[in-house]
């Protein structure tokens, strides 16, 4: 249940809300963009800075891209590192949404992109 919960919001714009587990104003999002596929993708991270509950998916992005990345920017080649320890990942999410630099500016590619 708080899983399904909580993926009904991934497609839901980015900005804090309503956490559906715990009633805080405390759900925050982050998109990774993969490379690598013949089609970009995300994956996407949505937690509580609250009660700590979360869920991840993986998508095409289609035209959409993330404009900033603070976790790649940080870490480069060692984000596998950081994604495989979920509490530290949102441990330095949380600290990235509480210094403004979350959540991510999204626009379209360019086309041939």
């Amino acid at each position: 249940m708080r899983r399904s919960a909580l993926g009904a919001q991934l497609h839901l714009p980015v900005a804090e809300r309503t956490c559906p587990i715990c009633s805080h104003v405390t759900m925050r999002v982050y998109h990774h963009e993969k490379h690598g596929r013949t089609t970009p993708a995300w994956i996407t991270y949505l937690w509580c800075g609250d009660c700590h509950a979360y869920t991840s998916g993986f998508a095409g992005a289609g035209r959409k891209t993330v404009e900033s990345d603070p976790l790649q920017d940080e870490y480069g080649a060692r984000i596998a590192e950081v994604f495989r320890d979920t509490e530290r990942l949102l441990k330095i999410l949380d600290g990235y949404w509480k210094a403004g630099s979350l959540p991510q500016v999204i626009s379209r590619r360019p086309r041939g992109r």
